[in-house]
């Protein structure tokens, strides 16, 4: 009877040891911060890494993403990240004159996913989980120029690029309370890695 007893009770601990961390019908929203920056961010500046007085500033990337689960193993959502970097040095315009002038480029990036979602709930706190995601980067270049030929050049003063990117990463999400959690992610995003806060309603 003691056997038939814990036979059911472990049972019933183990049907409900994998339902809650994610399921269907859940929404989930993840407000986030990534770094380092992906080279899809920082590849435009390796031409200039050789130039007098280089310096390369990185502000981070803020993520925001949505998912719905439609199994207890699937989810779908939409990914917004957005980026800002910058990079200043000096150069010579020997043509012109033989001062160094100081370059900088400005960038911003947004980078718009829709993302799949595999889930491997462990309990009713825990979920492993890894995705995969398509969409564009769109990429905002500012430059400015104390050379005065350059400065008065307007077509070199900003650019845009749009481009398709995708996304294959591998994360876990442990939920603090019911509709609280922490999440990490680590892959091929416009960051290595990502960080942040999970809410789930």
């Amino acid at each position: 009877m003691k056997k038939i007893i814990l036979s059911i009770a472990l049972a019933i601990a183990t049907s409900g040891l994998f339902a809650q961390a994610f399921s269907d019908g859940a929404n989930l929203i993840y407000l986030g911060f990534g770094l380092p920056p992906g080279q899809n961010v920082t590849q435009q500046y390796d031409p200039y890494k050789n130039f007098v007085d280089y310096k390369f500033y990185n502000y981070g990337t803020g993520v925001l993403k949505y998912e719905h689960g439609f199994h207890k193993y699937f989810g779908c959502g939409l990914n917004l990240e957005y980026s800002n970097s910058s990079v200043n040095y000096k150069y010579a315009d020997v043509v012109n004159s033989p001062n160094l002038y100081q370059h900088k480029i400005s960038s911003s990036v947004i980078g718009m996913y829709v993302r799949m979602n595999g889930h491997f709930p462990i309990g009713n706190n825990f979920d492993v989980y890894g995705g995969f995601g398509l969409g564009y980067l769109y990429t905002i270049n500012k430059y400015t120029d104390t050379n005065p030929t350059v400065a008065a050049n307007s077509s070199q003063q900003n650019s845009k690029v749009f481009d398709f990117d995708f996304q294959a990463t591998l994360g876990v999400r442990y939920m603090i309370k019911p509709g609280f959690g922490l999440f990490a992610e680590i892959g091929h995003a416009t960051t290595l890695c990502q960080l942040g806060f999970t809410f789930k309603f």
